[in-house]
């Protein structure tokens, strides 16, 4: 029995003391993205455009009137670059956001995010950065190449979902055995396959560039469909904090972040 008061199972409701700290968080997130000059967006909680990226299982369809599919917005990055560019033909290369998503079957997800159009992930996980710091906030930061796992697939033939579920007993070369192990910069670049190493590089570069300790997880597996190089993620307790990463869309590559208001609202309000 469905009560008149009941709220779908994965739906947020926020009254009281948690509502004030969700409004103070994106309050300071607003303030540092406006000291960074990034404009504000609201998109539509509507999209044609799901599918690239995310899972059809994942979204939240339906049609429009002309019986076109649509979803629930699921995801915001996309949908941004293409109004941007394509709708408010916009020349400011700075966006941020702070509205929900939605996930099959009725899940409401909450974030404060950013896109930054041509913009370096050095300089956005940096903006990341600075929003945890005015919250007090210090997570583990874990950095990963989307390209790596494609890659140890084509050269040693395993399927993707051996990397992504670590079945170590069919890693057989040498090489991948220490790729496994990897979580720091204390490593020997030289053993890897040139094909390998260049993204190591990659991941490097960036971890030298963040005042920030860094943990290297080069064979960990994205579920978004767009990212196309570096990607990062904050943790906490095993919840995602905040993820972001390098991403081409309409031929431009961009980078972005997404912080999760309500996993950072369950350790602020405990």
């Amino acid at each position: 029995m469905i009560f008149s008061h009941d709220i779908p199972d994965g739906a947020k409701l926020y009254f009281g003391k948690k509502a004030k700290i969700k409004r103070e968080i994106e309050h300071i997130a607003s303030e540092v993205f406006e000291n960074e000059e990034y404009e504000e967006i609201v998109t539509p909680f509507f999209s044609y455009h799901q599918l690239e990226a995310l899972s059809e299982k994942e979204l939240i369809r339906f049609t429009d009137k002309e019986n076109r599919t649509l979803a629930l917005r699921g995801d915001s990055s996309i949908d941004i670059i293409r109004i941007v560019l394509k709708r408010l033909k916009s020349e400011a290369k700075k966006w941020f956001y702070i509205q929900p998503v939605f996930r099959a079957p009725s899940t409401e997800i909450n974030q404060i995010g950013a896109e930054f159009l041509e913009g370096n992930l050095i300089d956005v996980l940096n903006t990341n950065l600075n929003i945890l710091k005015r919250l007090n906030k210090n997570y583990s930061l874990i950095i990963s190449h989307i390209q790596i796992p494609k890659v140890v697939c084509e050269l040693t033939g395993l399927d993707i979902d051996d990397i992504k579920n670590m079945r170590l007993y069919k890693f057989k070369e040498e090489w991948l055995k220490e790729l496994v192990k990897i979580d720091s910069l204390n490593f020997d670049l030289s053993i890897f396959p040139d094909e390998i190493a260049k993204y190591l590089k990659e991941m490097i570069n960036l971890a030298k560039n963040v005042d920030y300790d860094i943990i290297l997880a080069p064979l960990y597996v994205a579920n978004l469909k767009y990212y196309t190089g570096i990607f990062y993620r904050f943790i906490n307790n095993n919840d995602i904090i905040a993820k972001g990463g390098e991403y081409m869309v309409e031929g431009i590559k961009s980078s972005g972040f997404s912080i999760y208001t309500d996993n950072l609202l369950k350790d602020i309000d405990g």
